[in-house]
Order: C-alpha cells, then sequence, then structure tokens
C-alpha cells in the first residue's frame, strides 16, 4: 500500500496563487471553466480566522484547501482538493480538520452545530456519506450565454420601475429581504447588521444592485456581482415580495441584469438555485432563457 504523507497548516494570503491554482484546476474538471477569480478567493482568504483556514500540501504541492465559516448553528464550508484518483484521501485529512474547528465552535457554544458542505463528483458525495455526512439538498448551477444575448425586457408599462440600489434603501431591502427568504429552505432570519455586512465586500457594487418599486414601495430585488477575471456576472439574490409574485416582474428583473451584465462585459450570467424551490424559481429563469449547467448536493454533519 502507497504510504501518503501530508502537511496541513493554516492557510495564507502568501498561498494565494497556490489556492487559486488549485481552484482552476478543481473548476476546469468539474465546470469545464474557471469560475472564482483570485479577488474572490483573496476575500476568502482574509475574511476568515487562520485557524478556520486550512492547506493540505504533499511533497510541497497544494493538494487541498478548506475553510469553516459560522452562521447561527450551521458552520456553511468549503472543501476544494486536486480532482485526481486519491481525492478521497485528501479529502478525509481535511473532513477532520473541519470537525476539529467544528467542535472548537461547539466548546464555545454548547448549542449543536452542522457542518454543510457540497459535493459536484460522485467521489466527493461517497467520501462525504463514508465520513457520516448525510445529503439533504438538491440545487441546480443555472447559466445564460450572454455573448448572443439580445435584450428582451418584458414591458410591464408604467406598473413598475428598476432602480440601482442607494444606501438610503439599506432597511427598507433588509425588510424584504428577510421576507422573501423567509420561505425558502433552511430560512434563518439575520440581523441588520449582519445584512450591511454584504456592503464590505470587495464584489459589491451599489450599481449592480436593483429595486424594484410599485409607486413608492419596494416590491422585488436582484442583486449581482461582476468578475472581471472569469467574466461571470452572479446574480447572488432575486426576490419578489409575496402578493407581487406570478406577474412576470421576476423575469423583468432578469432581463435588465442581464442587459447591464453584458454592457459591463460579462460573457455569461450565472445563479444557484434550490431544485425544489417553493416558489418555482428554476421555471422562472428557464422562461428567460437561463439553462441548468450543473448541479450539487448539500450534505450536512452534525457535531
Amino acid at each position: 500500500m502507497q504510504h501518503h504523507s501530508y502537511t496541513v497548516r493554516t492557510a495564507k494570503l502568501e498561498d494565494l496563487s497556490f489556492i487559486s491554482q488549485l481552484f482552476k484546476e478543481y473548476e476546469t474538471k468539474v465546470y469545464g471553466e474557471t469560475q472564482t477569480s483570485e479577488n474572490e478567493i483573496r476575500e476568502i482568504i482574509i475574511s476568515i480566522e487562520e485557524h478556520d483556514r486550512k492547506g493540505l500540501w504533499e511533497n510541497g504541492e497544494l493538494k487541498g484547501f478548506s475553510i469553516l465559516t459560522v452562521k447561527d448553528h450551521r458552520l456553511p464550508s468549503l472543501l476544494l482538493t486536486s480532482p485526481d484518483k486519491t481525492m478521497n484521501l485528501y479529502m478525509d485529512r481535511l473532513l477532520d480538520e473541519l470537525a476539529k474547528s467544528a467542535v472548537r465552535k461547539k466548546k464555545d457554544n454548547k448549542e449543536e452545530k452542522i457542518i454543510v458542505l457540497s459535493a459536484n463528483l460522485d467521489i466527493e458525495r461517497d467520501t462525504l456519506a463514508a465520513y457520516g455526512f448525510n445529503p439533504v439538498r438538491h440545487w441546480f448551477q443555472m447559466k445564460l450565454d450572454l455573448n448572443n444575448y439580445r435584450a428582451d425586457i418584458p414591458q410591464k408599462g408604467s406598473q413598475v420601475t428598476l432602480s440601482s440600489f442607494n444606501m438610503r434603501d439599506t432597511e427598507v431591502l433588509y425588510e424584504l429581504f428577510e421576507e422573501v427568504f423567509s420561505d425558502h429552505f433552511d430560512y434563518h432570519p439575520s440581523s441588520l447588521e449582519e445584512f450591511k455586512k454584504k456592503f464590505e465586500k470587495e464584489s459589491f457594487d451599489p450599481e449592480l444592485w436593483f429595486l424594484l418599486r410599485k409607486e413608492n414601495d419596494v416590491i422585488g430585488f436582484i442583486l449581482c456581482s461582476i468578475s472581471e477575471e472569469t467574466k461571470i456576472g452572479e446574480i447572488t439574490h432575486l426576490g419578489v415580495q409575496r402578493n407581487w409574485r406570478k406577474k412576470g416582474f421576476g423575469g423583468l428583473m432578469l432581463h435588465h441584469a442581464f442587459s447591464i451584465l453584458k454592457q459591463k462585459g460579462m460573457t455569461s450570467a450565472a445563479l444557484s438555485v434550490d431544485s425544489d424551490s417553493l416558489t418555482d424559481a428554476p421555471v422562472v429563469y428557464q422562461k428567460a432563457g437561463m439553462h441548468v449547467n450543473r448541479n450539487f448536493t448539500r450534505y450536512d454533519l452534525t457535531v
């Protein structure tokens, strides 16, 4: 049996080029393209506490990267390894590190903690299941090629208007955001201060956040970000107030966003959506021209 010797240590900003290469290798294998920019990876590194971000090295080569974050009792995490025939071994080693971090969080707070990971490949699913994780939800990544996109913005007359976000609209948007997502899977309320942390991200651009208004009321929103490196425009959140759903406003906001993203030089638009969405969101996205690019599974482990 071949012996594998790994070194696990804190992933640091000085490791950025190695981590970026690992992302590129993995995403090219899984998605057929790079989807995470170096700026996004840098943002991940600097936003996570040192003992909650780990790199796994073998013979001086980075083979795995993991982070653990905290969101109430959930611990949303990322585990990325070189997609080769021994990736299950890399995963097992880093899963041990995630478990240690999770236990450390539990010592600080006695409530139950749940590590949350996603899996794209069969070997990832098998490895997580063998470790004790349970599959709880399936998700889609949906995309639209913007190269040949022609704006087809539905006409809604004078019913509504779309405008870029202004910081004075923060509380109004926060309240609608919480209302919209309260009927989504695994919803947990967040505070206004937690919501404001979105403004601290390097990718935040108020000109790419749009509010849908009817007269003086905000009834919808679509929040986007762009990557000059990958040329992917990401739609991070979209929502319509319950009383105004199924009236075509979701499609209206999507096409508005597509047009702006194309103007910004993006070659594709992407978003992630719950495959079992109670609001039939995948259908809305398909009607707007998007297609399922891949699917992935959420796995949970209680510690």
